[in-house]
């Protein structure tokens, strides 16, 4: 298997890690932060203009304080560097100005030297080994493997054992993410797995959602239980276009999808598409009937004008500023219209823009369908010559408390705990979260949830407030679909610089192509035909040779995790 040059080097290089992090003296733990209340001191200490700490918030963090938590051991001054993979986050460690900061440096003594940069960036600090102490990256990223492969990180569940027993997380966390060598380096953040859905009262969530305009389905005279099924969800679209439903003067186009993304996937999943054949094997979802079925009815829908152009060169960003102005009826997935609704809201009470469910096809009566990154999104690990894993071991203890993840989800002062375990959040500090999120975060919240467990978040969701609440309920307690951990799926992405990874490159490059010619075929027949080009061709790029390399990754997951059948339909 061919690997990219930089990592041929790499492996052969001798590490120099350099860049070690200033903290205090471990004998000078009772010694006061610099320019700050004693550590010690309880939340009273806060000065007279911030928010009171939530009383709930003090009694939830209790039980998993007992004496007193980890992170109260050694609150002497020290910094910590941390590299963030991602060049756009923009946080900048305030504890002058930003409460969430401020408590933290309050409770741990900890101050945090931000890094950020791209995949680039990390490659090289990778190859000169001048690595930051904490390094948070793409859970199923290649460079992860490396520097656990590669003696570059440090074991963590020493760490947890010996500093930090109150970081509680969830076993199958550790299971799945123990390395070749028996140890585990990596904690992921929005990680589900039974054991913390079930300690904490979270619930798998995913993609695959359908969204419509509820106030505009009231005008075609439908509801959202008549969008069930494929026809029904098909009459819904007609009816808009039909009567030439407007909105502040404009047209509103009946569906508006990402065909740049996944939504292609995402309607074959929501049909019953899926990626383990009736044997067990790893198979391509453009090969099964179900994909088929969905290219069908994009057909119809293009057809019939209830799909436009737009949809096929259409990116994220004006996707969401059409749900915005309100020119949009019904798209798919949340993440479509999560940010972009809330603007549609604050120029129209009346507009309600919410879950719809998934409809079933001609191979399902029922919806079956992935959780939305199942293993996790990021990574995050600790370099092995960091001058105080000790520290940094609490420190995650702290992130990962009920306390300091609700914090970083509501904002320090802007929530507490009603008598049934729910948020009741503060309405001022609400209203500044909805109306404006960035001086909302910049204030209050702390953008810092690499290490925290958000079935804890969702655990104590209010359900009762606002749209976004009840459409999440919904999603998650929806019995007409089952949403199933997908881990076995997830992490089964070719090697950088192998034969694989350029043929799936390729494909997925030669499938945004074709989708146009498959979609916008003038009859049934021809999209058939034209798909069925497009398979023929997808196999001369390579996809039999990537489906076996993959199905060997997905059969040690399932091994991994005792599974016979991954695919839920198929057990």
């Amino acid at each position: 298997m061919k690997r990219k040059k930089w990592i041929s080097l790499l492996l052969a290089a001798t590490l120099s890690l350099s860049l070690l992090s200033g903290c205090g003296d471990k004998k000078e733990a009772e010694t006061e932060p610099a320019n700050e209340a004693p550590a010690a001191e309880t939340d009273d200490s806060t000065e007279p203009d911030a928010p009171e700490e939530p009383e709930a918030a003090e009694e939830a963090a209790a039980p998993e304080a007992n004496d007193s938590p980890s992170w109260k051991e050694d609150t002497s001054d020290c910094t910590i560097t941390w590299f963030m993979a991602y060049d756009w986050y923009g946080k900048k460690f305030d504890e002058a100005n930003n409460l969430f900061d401020k408590k933290l440096y309050e409770e741990t003594g900890v101050k945090i030297d931000i890094q950020t940069g791209d995949t680039d960036k990390l490659n090289m600090l990778i190859q000169t080994g001048k690595l930051p102490d904490i390094i948070t990256l793409d859970a199923n990223s290649t460079q992860r493997k490396l520097l656990e492969d590669n003696g570059m990180v440090q074991p963590l569940k020493p760490l947890m054992d010996q500093y930090a027993p109150d970081l509680l997380v969830p076993q199958s966390m550790i299971d799945w993410y123990t390395a070749k060598d028996g140890n585990w380096y990596s904690i992921a953040s929005y990680y589900y797995g039974d054991d913390n859905i079930a300690d904490n009262q979270g619930y798998y969530e995913t993609h695959n959602q359908n969204y419509v305009r509820e106030d505009i389905l009231s005008q075609i005279g439908m509801s959202i239980d008549d969008l069930q099924t494929k026809e029904g969800f098909l009459d819904a679209l007609r009816a808009v276009k039909d009567q030439n439903i407007q909105y502040n003067g404009q047209t509103v186009v009946p569906y508006m999808v990402l065909f740049s993304d996944i939504a292609d996937i995402q309607i074959a999943q929501q049909l019953g598409a899926h990626e383990e054949d009736a044997d067990g094997n790893f198979q391509s979802l453009y090969t099964t009937p179900e994909y088929r079925e969905a290219m069908l009815l994009f057909n119809q829908m293009y057809r019939e004008g209830l799909l436009t152009d737009d949809s096929f060169t259409v990116d994220k960003s004006q996707l969401e500023q059409e749900v915005a102005a309100g020119r949009v009826f019904a798209s798919t997935a949340k993440t479509n219209v999560s940010n972009s609704r809330l603007s549609l809201y604050a120029s129209d009470n009346n507009a309600v823009m919410r879950y719809a469910g998934q409809f079933t096809g001609d191979h399902n009566d029922r919806s079956i369908i992935p959780a939305q990154n199942n293993m996790g999104w990021t990574a995050t690990l600790v370099n092995k010559d960091a001058q105080n894993p000790d520290r940094i071991i609490r420190l995650f203890a702290y992130l990962n408390s009920k306390e300091a993840t609700l914090d970083n989800e509501w904002g320090v002062g802007g929530w507490t705990l009603g008598e049934d375990g729910k948020v009741v959040r503060d309405p001022d500090i609400m209203a500044l979260r909805d109306a404006n999120p960035t001086e909302f975060t910049a204030k209050y919240a702390g953008d810092m949830g690499w290490t925290s467990d958000y079935t804890i978040v969702q655990g104590t969701y209010p359900v009762d407030e606002g749209i976004w609440s009840a459409d999440t309920y919904l999603m998650t307690h929806d019995d007409r679909m089952e949403i199933y951990d997908d881990k076995c799926f997830a992490d089964v992405a070719p090697a950088a610089g192998s034969d694989e990874a350029a043929i799936q490159v390729r494909i997925k490059e030669y499938r945004l192509q074709a989708l146009g010619r498959i979609i916008t075929a003038p009859s049934a027949e021809q999209c058939e035909a034209e798909l069925d080009a497009a398979l023929a061709e997808m196999e001369n790029l390579g996809l039999s040779q990537l489906i076996s390399y993959q199905n060997e990754l997905f059969q040690a997951n399932k091994a991994k995790l005792g599974l016979t059948f991954a695919y839920p339909g198929n057990r």
